[in-house]
């Protein structure tokens, strides 16, 4: 049972990583938050408290608020797509839990995008390298912390979209449920912020991210196992 699941893990990673619409992010995310920063170099929407914003930490922020949405339209539409031409019927007869179905989907498009805004703030790295900048520790810390938000963030939209696919019938639907409801899913953790509550706590904050995430995802796939194909 547990190396089918990983074989069915392991196809979904292959699927997504191989098509078309991947290799456009892998390309196109990275180019447009770059281009965005070289255009904007130098004027007052890019200068912070402490100077001008660097590449790196202007493509987490390009990069947070596209990725989610992008991840979550993809394996929405990608459920509902299989659905309509019965491809899970085929595996009615594989001793595979319906449940795998949707992690499976999850794990590879999570692993896809996050992988394309890695590449984004490598570059933005990279950049910032080249124009002079200082790259101390705690750069670097707070990198790394950009990256775990971006992450997270990607993760609730991509369970989210998982959940909006997994109850839509046709793909306008799960559209709609993505951008207008999904997406809403990246804001609950954050709430304590808004409430003024855990300024400071920003590794409860990824905790309660990840919980969140592990739910949202295990209701979709009890709900998904439910589903007459």
């Amino acid at each position: 049972m547990l190396r089918n699941t990983l074989l069915l893990v392991h196809d979904e990673l292959l699927g997504f990583a191989k098509s078309r619409v991947m290799l456009v992010l892998w390309i196109l995310m990275p180019g447009i938050a770059l281009a965005g920063f070289l255009l904007l170099r130098g004027r007052p929407m890019l200068q912070t408290g402490m100077g001008q914003m660097s590449a790196m930490t202007f493509m987490s922020l390009i990069e947070s608020s596209i990725a989610g949405t992008v991840a979550a339209l993809m394996v929405a539409v990608d459920i509902v797509s299989e659905r309509n031409r019965n491809v899970y019927v085929l595996f009615v007869i594989r001793p595979i839990k319906r449940e795998a179905i949707v992690w499976a989907k999850f794990i590879a498009v999570c692993a896809c995008v996050i992988v394309a805004c890695t590449l984004a703030l490598a570059i933005g790295l990279v950049v910032d390298v080249i124009e002079g900048r200082t790259i101390t520790g705690a750069v670097l810390y707070d990198g790394f912390k950009s990256l775990t938000t971006m992450g997270h963030v990607i993760a609730l939209a991509c369970a989210g979209g998982v959940l909006c696919g997994v109850l839509a019938r046709t793909i306008l639907v799960a559209v709609i449920l993505v951008l207008y409801v999904g997406q809403n899913f990246t804001i609950v953790p954050q709430l304590p912020l808004y409430l003024g509550v855990m300024k400071e706590q920003f590794w409860v904050m990824m905790a309660i991210s990840s919980a969140l995430v592990l739910v949202v995802v295990w209701l979709a796939g009890v709900v998904f196992r439910r589903s007459q194909f």
